[in-house]
């Protein structure tokens, strides 16, 4: 195989995997339908804010890194229970997760922070729960 073959066969290989590649990148997580979203920063006192309410049901968590190496980490707790987070999050990323919660109160984690603990307070009852399907 001759120099200019091998580059044409390299570059075709490139150029199929590129949609695969892209694909990749996404998110296979599809946003529920009628989602609260909640927006988080993480800094060096912890979680911000450290406090949140949200009516039952999907709830969409977007968290940024706002300039802390102290804190990379936002974890939405049940008791000791990890209902979702996103770890590793570096000065400047971001990422988020969704869950559907019932009503209750729930732990915002941001290990690291000078105040590490939050609240979650979620009203109501989930659609999921009210029809009879479990969590």
């Amino acid at each position: 195989m001759n120099r200019t073959t091998f580059r044409t066969s390299l570059i075709a290989v490139g150029i199929g995997l590129a949609p695969l590649l892209i694909a990749g990148c996404g998110s296979d997580e599809e946003v529920p339908k009628g989602a609260k979203k909640l927006s988080f920063e993480l800094t060096d006192a912890g979680c911000v804010p450290n406090t949140a309410k949200a009516p039952a049901g999907p709830i969409i968590f977007e968290v940024e890194n706002a300039g802390t190496s102290t804190v990379s980490e936002f974890e939405v707790l049940e008791g000791s229970t990890i209902l979702g987070e996103k770890e590793n999050l570096s000065e400047g990323f971001s990422a988020s997760f969704s869950l559907t919660l019932d009503g209750g109160e729930y732990t915002i984690y941001c290990p690291g922070g000078a105040d590490e603990r939050g609240t979650l307070t979620v009203s109501g009852e989930s659609k999921a729960t009210a029809e009879g399907v479990e969590r």
